[in-house]
């Protein structure tokens, strides 16, 4: 029996067709394959007494970029690329866990993988959305030695555990541009308006010179297996940025937000979109996070709320078998002045133990340890003001004598810095932040989210003081709060192929 692209999603054979095939075969050994690879390693990467606890995580190995995030049935859906045979890039599959409430996460079985029998050597970034029943499709670009492509996977149950993919991939072709010549195509990203379904994809055009641009596409079917090229939504003026990768272009209230990466710290463009001309015109622009964080994706979840995931990079030692995490999600919002705010979800604040708080503490040009507060693990809300100093802060994973972990400080400048990692925060004299360490990796967040840095920790083992100082003059922590922090919950009692 063929389907074909109109009846594929409405067809209950596709299922059945592909797990009794020879690509369902292949399908299953390719999985078992990489998911006895993964349980090899868990005993190493547990071992590690300096791999975080509270960041989302593979079991082991490599992760990279967030993928397919997506909230079904009061559920995240965390797919993310991952290595499954070593702690370094290489051999792109979908990882998959899920969670009810984005602390503590359920890890499943690896979702997509290398059809070796089709030329696919990697299965690269991509997004999640709904399709005509229900239940959420995984769009992907397939690698191989061939151009890149655009390919479809559906779900063979209702828990998403099993996946197959379209038998007629690749949906998008580079034949879909025509005349434009789109080099370096990847990471699709979906979206609805007005009853339409539209993919972006990152890359970049060389009769231009390799500018950086990203591609806007219409399905024409509901079946979403049909597209049509609707051209360059967004083209970056700014000559030295060749290339991007993973854009998300969504509705964040009255405006239009594009994220983008573009081989440097991401960046965000808040502005108008055409649909009809096919256009985002942005108004106002930044950094997301000038640390070592990577590659957005978004989710909305039944509360609303947008939510931002990052790949956080850690350039972790590969003999210790985890290479990187994910960043915390992060809520969106555009303020009055229309730029982009962050802010860590409050469900991680269920990780807290038994607070200790300090306030009125005089900073003179020196640099003090806080009395009770130390860790390795730990949530900071805290106040800090400048009086005459030039700057002031915290240094973290503070040993008895030596080198910190990592300083966060503010300036009179207004620039937040954690490590080095530097981005403007405002220039009031004070700021508010909240700090969420967690072993070899910290988020900083800065004036209700506008200002966010994650980034790594060089701790030295057993490296547990929390000190606060003040450079060129005095300052004051007006308030402080630390807590200590469980680790989440990362279960494996699904995680069988």
């Amino acid at each position: 029996m063929r389907i074909g692209r109109r009846d594929f999603l409405g067809s209950a054979a596709f299922g059945a067709v592909g797990a009794a095939g020879a690509a369902g075969d292949s399908r299953d050994a390719a999985i078992a394959k990489a998911m006895e690879a993964i349980t090899a390693a868990i005993p190493k990467a547990e071992a590690d007494p300096e791999r975080p606890v509270c960041h989302f995580r593979p079991p082991a190995q490599w992760n990279n970029d967030p993928n397919g995030t997506i909230y079904y049935k009061g559920q995240h859906h965390l797919f993310y690329q991952l290595n499954p045979y070593g702690a370094v890039w290489g051999n792109m599959h979908w990882g998959h866990a899920r969670s009810r409430d984005l602390v503590n996460w359920e890890h499943l079985p690896v979702a997509l993988w290398p059809s070796k029998e089709k030329g696919e050597e990697h299965v690269f970034s991509g997004a999640a959305i709904a399709g005509p029943d229900g239940r959420p499709l995984l769009f992907y670009t397939s690698i191989g030695k061939r151009d890149p492509e655009q390919w479809l996977a559906m779900p063979t149950d209702d828990e998403l555990i099993r996946w197959e993919k379209y038998p007629e991939n690749p949906v998008v072709s580079v034949k879909h541009h025509g005349g434009v010549d789109v080099d370096e195509w990847r990471d699709p990203f979906l979206f609805r308006e007005q009853g339409a379904t539209y993919m972006v994809c990152g890359g970049n055009l060389r009769p231009s010179g390799g500018r950086a641009a990203v591609q806007l596409y219409r399905a024409t079917t509901p079946s979403l297996t049909e597209w049509k090229h609707m051209g360059t939504v967004f083209e970056y003026r700014h000559r030295e940025t060749r290339n991007f990768e993973c854009p998300n272009l969504f509705r964040l209230g009255a405006r239009w937000v594009l994220l983008v990466s573009p081989h440097a710290p991401c960046e965000y463009f808040v502005g108008g979109l055409d649909l009809e001309r096919g256009r985002f015109t942005p108004e106002t622009h930044g950094t997301l996070d000038p640390g070592t964080s990577y590659a957005s994706n978004i989710s909305r979840d039944g509360q609303g709320r947008t939510i931002l995931w990052l790949w956080g990079r850690t350039e972790t030692n590969p003999e210790k078998a985890w290479n990187s995490v994910m960043t915390l999600p992060r809520i969106l919002s555009v303020d009055a002045d229309g730029f982009l705010r962050q802010t860590p979800a409050k469900e991680f604040e269920s990780l807290r133990g038994e607070a200790r708080k300090l306030a009125g503490i005089a900073l003179r040009d020196a640099s003090e340890p806080l009395g009770g507060v130390q860790g390795d693990c730990l949530d900071i809300e805290a106040e800090l003001t400048l009086d005459t100093a030039r700057a002031a802060g915290l240094r973290l994973r503070c040993p008895e004598t030596g080198k910190p972990g990592i300083e966060v400080s503010f300036n009179r400048e207004g620039f937040l810095t954690a490590g080095n990692a530097k981005i403007f925060a405002g220039r009031a004299g004070k700021i508010d932040l909240r700090l969420f360490l967690d072993k070899r990796v910290i988020e900083v967040f800065a004036n209700e989210g506008t200002a966010a840095i994650f980034t790594t920790v060089e701790g030295a083992p057993g490296a547990m003081g929390v000190h606060a100082f003040a450079t060129g003059g005095a300052a004051r922590i007006e308030s402080l709060r630390a807590w200590p922090l469980k680790p989440a919950r990362f279960s494996l009692d699904s995680f069988r192929a």
